[in-house]
């Protein structure tokens, strides 16, 4: 199935083409398979590279963050809309921006420390998580600022790509 969207970040609007092989931006073949792990969480994935995009939002705006490992999060906002029928339904996912956000693991991996509990107040980049993969150490910060609502993990625990790890609120 294929899907014509226009993107808008900081103001500069992009044409998005999605079908089943191929990824085009503004016309432009990009290299990228992406893969719906679940509604509202991709995987992208380029080469030997790999990153998790979680995407929040309500109507045509949105907040997608992007997660890479051995990366800070980037947390991006967008406004999309059928490239042929206007504003379209996104996600169903609360806003981000004062609304729960979930934390999760962008690789497979252990969790080897746990650096907050509940009821805790993050600032946005501190790191709440170190998670080993494949021998590297790869600290997973908040997206932004609020108070530990759920713990989802222990540490010790193996995890999944994908898994919910931290409740943000």
């Amino acid at each position: 199935m294929s899907r014509r969207l226009a993107v808008k970040i900081d103001g500069r609007e992009r044409l998005v083409e999605i079908d089943e092989a191929v990824v085009r931006v503004d016309g432009q073949v990009v290299d990228v398979d992406v893969t719906e792990a679940e509604p509202g969480v991709w995987l992208l994935r380029r080469g030997s590279e790999q990153a998790v995009a979680h995407v929040d939002g309500r109507g045509g705006k949105l907040a997608v963050e992007i997660r890479r490992p051995g990366r800070d999060a980037q947390v991006i906002a967008a406004e999309v809309s059928d490239a042929r029928r206007g504003p379209s339904a996104a996600p169903s996912r609360a806003a981000a921006g004062g609304a729960p956000i979930t934390v999760r693991s962008p690789i497979p991996g252990r969790l080897i420390k746990l650096l907050v509990k509940v009821g805790d107040a993050v600032a946005a980049g501190q790191t709440l998580i170190v998670l080993e993969a494949m021998k590297m150490e790869n600290e997973l910060a908040a997206p932004r600022a609020g108070r530990v609502a759920e713990l989802r993990v222990a540490e010790g625990a193996a995890v999944d790509a994908a898994q919910e790890l931290i409740v943000i609120a």
